[in-house]
């Protein structure tokens, strides 16, 4: 071994810990690794919740843990489905060509929203 130079052993341990504090640098930078929030809102839909003054117990009533019913988001939103466009006019999907069963499906409360058109479709809906 030459003098000044490391060892293979600990050569090997030097670039191990060097990309063990790289990815760890960038989990630390990263808010997505960090937030529960979304890219497209900046926040779940139980955050809007909360934020809108709209308490856990209005929704999920003396069951907090059961989901929560399609009728019961129907209350607070009557005319999701009657439109012909929503928000940024884009095309309504919930006024469209298939049938769509619960709110959940779709749009999720405690972790983020999935965009089932897009299996198909290349709408830019940012989910809610």
């Amino acid at each position: 071994m030459a003098s000044g130079g490391l060892s293979p052993h600990r050569h090997r341990w030097t670039k191990i810990l060097c990309w063990t504090g790289i990815l760890l640098f960038i989990l630390a930078v990263s808010s997505a690794g960090w937030s529960q929030k979304t890219p497209e809102t900046g926040a779940l839909l139980g955050d809007r919740h909360k934020a809108a003054g709209v308490g856990c117990v209005q929704c999920h009533k003396d069951k907090p843990s059961a989901p929560v019913n399609t009728a019961v988001c129907s209350g607070c939103h009557p005319n999701v489905a009657k439109g012909e466009t929503i928000r940024e006019k884009l095309p309504n999907p919930h006024n469209a060509h298939m049938e769509y069963p619960a709110c959940a499906e779709c749009h999720h409360v405690h972790k983020p929203s999935d965009n089932q058109c897009a299996g198909c479709h290349s709408f830019n809906f940012r989910m809610r």
